[in-house]
């Protein structure tokens, strides 16, 4: 866990889009859920969101994630422009939950 946050630490400090989609696909997703420190985040999360009735939170919270799965599933491999096949589900995945978090952020209010 510890050399995961340095990563992260290190990533942020040279921010580059290149070095973003290297990470992206770089992570184990199936070892990642396997982490016990993740599950234990997510339940105190959950718990706190739960405990603070704080929904919007865990709104954006779940439409960054879904953002990321969406990153991860259209990106094209290192080095190749963006398709048609693989823009129109990503512009489409947007601009979903775009339209979800206006409507539930500011058009809904609570």
């Amino acid at each position: 866990m510890k050399e995961m946050w340095q990563s992260f630490i290190g990533f942020l400090k040279e921010y580059k889009m290149e070095k973003l989609e290297a990470a992206l696909r770089a992570v184990d997703w199936n070892a990642l859920l396997h982490e016990p420190m993740v599950w234990v985040a997510m339940v105190l999360f959950l718990g706190w969101v739960f405990w603070k009735k704080a929904f919007r939170t865990l709104l954006v919270a779940c439409s960054l994630v879904a953002f990321v799965f969406l990153l991860h599933y259209t990106l094209p491999p290192p080095g190749e422009a963006f398709s048609l096949q693989k823009l129109l589900p990503f512009a489409g995945g947007c601009l979903g939950l775009l339209a979800i978090n206006i409507y539930f952020l500011i058009i809904r209010n609570g």
